[in-house]
């Protein structure tokens, strides 16, 4: 086509576009007044066809994501594990977020909230082997966030292991041994002398009481899984004894003596230790002897043997409240596990007859029960619960009828005898046990001479297993 003829249809074009969109007067004047209000409007125009694209390109990214999931997929968890989390990225809707949450196996428990993060917390301990975490795709957040694709977690719970003080005779250290089916023997502390120990709750922690040369006790924090020690009281002039984690596995209680001025020690007093290692309170609000602190496990409770007087006392942390609940033989004592009823070793009520009773008492708080266990002739100790119905004792008898020792289960409602199980025989000692988390299972260390063998027995197999290296002081290590 010449150039002519293109530019004379160009320009015929021109005339008619601003004949049909400018020709009229108040078109023209519309155009005028709102040319902003145009200008802006194509601007919005192009911003939403930006999102369009966007999303055409990217894909819609209003959704909900779990960014963090505990407990870690590459460490085993104890059977103790306290919380299982997941947190959001946005903020969830609380109730679809727990219908659409599965366990597998299942799992009982309650669900709480700390802000976007989902806490479910056991019932119980876990059977040790591998769980899954799932959460169902659908509409899970607050604003109406979708979660896409099924979500799932993996953790594994592992086997319980056994921690003793193992003793042998001439050696001029002890240790403390980890002992775990399958695996080798595992120092996690030695000194000259061991003193006392407790596993933190989580199985995660060891605080061990260690002395010196010179007999002075001091107190560390041990690390399961590497053995690395930290150092949390040495001190030339305290002394520390006993020790008792919280429930929560935040706070220690301690026993300890202070030197005095003038040489010697003190009187033991019982403190509230942070982990920093700093000194809070004592249990007795004078500054009385304290001894033997136990922890229940709802952690609103402390007892504590009062030497002064001879009294076993359980305090209120929050109100401060004391109760007196009798007459301690010695040792801590235990606590049923809905926080109610504490057993402990007890003295006779009576001091007839050639063998005097030496019983285990059992007194819950609001006084609804009180029992005293044992015979004349019995020596009662250690006790534990195996529920909140049933106490266990080690049972020894003295004189001409002794029969060794035996682990008795009585009602907690009656005293009634449900279960006896022998666990050494004649002169053969069993002085420590400890109850395994969920108490399907206990070890016991059987001392003869000098020699210590240490054995797990399972409570509903009845089957006994003496483990590799046998030392004082059993207890499991979650």
């Amino acid at each position: 086509m010449p150039e002519t003829r293109k530019s004379r249809i160009y320009a015929e074009l021109q005339i008619r576009r601003r004949t049909i969109f400018g020709g009229h007067p108040k078109i023209r004047t519309f155009i005028r007044d709102e040319r902003p209000a145009l200008a802006a409007l194509g601007a919005v125009t192009a911003v939403a066809l930006g999102i369009l694209l966007a999303v055409l390109l990217l894909g819609d990214q209003r959704r909900i994501r779990v960014v963090l999931a505990s407990p870690d997929a590459a460490v085993p968890a104890p059977v103790t594990l306290r919380e299982i989390t997941l947190a959001f990225d946005r903020e969830p809707d609380r109730a679809a977020v727990e219908a659409a949450l599965a366990f597998e196996p299942p799992l009982e428990g309650t669900v709480r909230w700390r802000g976007r993060t989902l806490v479910f917390v056991p019932a119980g301990p876990l059977e040790p082997g591998e769980y899954r975490i799932r959460l169902a795709p659908g509409t899970l957040g607050r604003r109406a966030e979708p979660l896409r694709e099924p979500f799932e977690h993996r953790f594994t719970v592992r086997e319980p292991g056994v921690a003793v003080v193992q003793v042998a005779p001439g050696r001029t250290e002890e240790r403390l041994v980890e002992l775990r089916a399958g695996q080798e023997p595992r120092v996690l502390a030695r000194a000259p002398r061991i003193i006392d120990f407790a596993v933190s709750p989580d199985g995660a922690q060891v605080a061990v009481v260690t002395a010196g040369p010179d007999g002075r006790g001091s107190l560390a924090l041990v690390r399961v899984s590497d053995g690395a020690a930290a150092s949390l009281v040495f001190d030339p002039a305290i002394n520390v004894g006993g020790v008792a984690w919280s429930p929560d596995g935040a706070t220690l209680a301690v026993v300890r003596r202070d030197a005095l001025p003038g040489g010697g020690e003190g009187v033991p007093r019982a403190w509230l230790v942070r982990l920093s290692g700093e000194f809070v309170a004592t249990l007795d609000p004078e500054g009385l002897p304290s001894l033997y602190p136990s922890w229940s496990p709802d952690g609103q409770h402390l007892a504590y043997v009062s030497p002064s007087d001879a009294r076993l006392i359980v305090v209120n942390l929050a109100t401060q409240e004391r109760r007196d609940l009798g007459q301690p033989r010695g040792g801590a004592a235990a606590w049923s596990p809905d926080s109610r009823i504490v057993a402990f070793e007890s003295v006779p009520r009576t001091a007839a007859g050639a063998t005097p009773l030496q019983p285990v008492r059992v007194v819950s708080l609001d006084a609804a029960v009180d029992l005293v266990l044992g015979r004349e002739g019995e020596i009662r100790s250690a006790p534990r619960f195996l529920d909140s119905e049933t106490v266990a004792t080690l049972r020894r008898v003295i004189g001409p009828q002794r029969t060794g020792t035996d682990l008795v289960f009585e009602s907690v409602r009656d005293g009634r005898q449900l279960r006896a199980i022998n666990l050494a025989a004649g002169t053969d000692l069993v002085l420590h046990w400890d109850l395994a988390p969920g108490g399907r299972s206990i070890v016991y260390t059987v001392q003869t001479a000098q020699q210590f063998t240490t054995i797990t027995l399972d409570l509903e197999s009845g089957d006994r297993t003496p483990l590799a290296v046998g030392g004082d002081l059993p207890r499991w290590l979650p």
